[in-house]
């Protein structure tokens, strides 16, 4: 099991234990010039209850944020920050 880990850079606070991948998008939403970094999580199980069956259900969520940045190149040079912190966390568990 993963020993967890927060990590805060560049104002995104995240536990790098639950981080499954880093993503860049080069495309910009919203009519505006800012681009994407994208954190997808690994997927986490959870029991719901049901009323209709009344029965607990097992849910799969696999959540991600997504985290802007005013050019691509910033959001490009952030994401090789993120890789080095990820991967010195994971050198560690070793």
């Amino acid at each position: 099991m993963p020993t967890p880990k927060i990590v805060t850079h560049a104002g995104l606070m995240l536990d790098l234990s639950q981080v499954k991948c880093f993503k860049l998008s080069p495309f910009t939403s919203d009519d505006n010039d800012t681009s994407q970094l994208i954190v997808e999580f690994k997927t986490r199980l959870e029991y719901v209850f049901h009323p209709g069956t009344q029965q607990w259900e097992k849910e799969y969520f696999g959540e991600q944020v997504e985290y802007s940045f005013p050019s691509y190149g910033t959001a490009q040079a952030y994401l090789g920050e993120w890789e080095e912190l990820w991967q010195d966390y994971l050198d560690g568990q070793n």
